[in-house]
């Protein structure tokens, strides 16, 4: 690479960047994760390859049956998309809870998913809907692989050195959906413990069918099927209150070796409580 900084502006121009790209390259968007890596492990030799501008990565577009997230979506234009708050509530509620007004008018959905950080926000609501993510590399070559293979441990995916995410494409669905996470947007918190859940629910506020998943207690978000076998056939009211007993049990059979596990059980009974309730029923 001749330049250290190259900022592609359309899929032609990033692929021959792509192809520039060497052990020292960082592809970068907002910004938010990777500089704070540059300054925590002080590195100051490197170069970077902006798609920040990259006018096919930056829209949400909707089709009949999918919801289509260019990688380079922010958090802002997640949480205020009419498109995201009609057909997957729980991203909103990810995407508003995540950080400063400032960190969220940069951070994108496509970095917090690269980045594959334990306590990712919106990786959790990706993994109950069983998004799939659309890859592109240095030869203009697509591929498409499920976020829940993708993502394979704190840090780590699936993607080669000349290779970004390009899209997210969630299929659309009846189901309600929620996300909560240990913390609050006012105090900037990150998450030590998140959730999120896609229920089913009938005309009477029975639960027909749930998905929950749980991030920061893997090295990816995990299925919490314990907690989903409560719920199931139980009116959503009725349970919101009694499901303490449960979730403990399903922290305990996810970390039953982490000296965590007994702070992680009270806070994350208070997050499926919250994750219920935003249900909104």
């Amino acid at each position: 690479m001749k330049n250290n900084y190259i900022s592609p502006i359309g899929i032609g121009e990033l692929c021959w960047a792509l192809q520039q790209k060497d052990e020292n390259t960082f592809v970068i968007a907002g910004g938010t994760d990777l500089c704070i890596k540059f300054v925590k492990n002080q590195v100051f030799d490197y170069k970077i390859i902006d798609i920040s501008k990259v006018k096919e990565l930056m829209k949400i577009e909707e089709s009949i049956d999918a919801v289509d997230i260019g990688a380079c979506v922010t958090m802002t234009e997640l949480e205020n998309s009419p498109i995201i708050k009609g057909n997957i509530s729980a991203l909103v509620s990810a995407a508003y809870n995540l950080g400063s007004a400032q960190i969220r008018n940069r951070a994108t959905i496509g970095g917090n998913l690269a980045n594959a950080a334990q306590c990712g926000d919106t990786i959790p609501v990706l993994f109950a809907f069983d998004a799939d993510v659309k890859i592109i590399n240095s030869k203009n070559e697509y591929r498409i692989e499920k976020v829940r293979n993708l993502v394979t441990g704190i840090g780590k995916t699936t993607l080669k050195e000349d290779e970004v995410i390009t899209n997210i494409i969630i299929r659309k669905t009846n189901h309600i959906s929620s996300f909560a996470k240990v913390g609050s947007r006012k105090t900037v918190t990150i998450s030590k413990i998140n959730c999120c859940g896609k229920f089913n629910i009938d005309e009477n506020d029975f639960i027909k069918e749930a998905e929950i998943y749980m991030g920061a207690v893997g090295v990816k978000p995990v299925r919490a099927c314990i907690i989903e076998n409560e719920l199931l056939g139980k009116k959503l009211g009725d349970i919101i209150n009694n499901t303490d007993y449960a979730v403990k049990m399903q922290i305990e059979n996810l970390i039953p070796d982490r000296s965590s596990k007994h702070y992680k059980k009270e806070a994350a009974i208070g997050v499926v409580k919250d994750m219920l309730h935003g249900l909104g029923r």
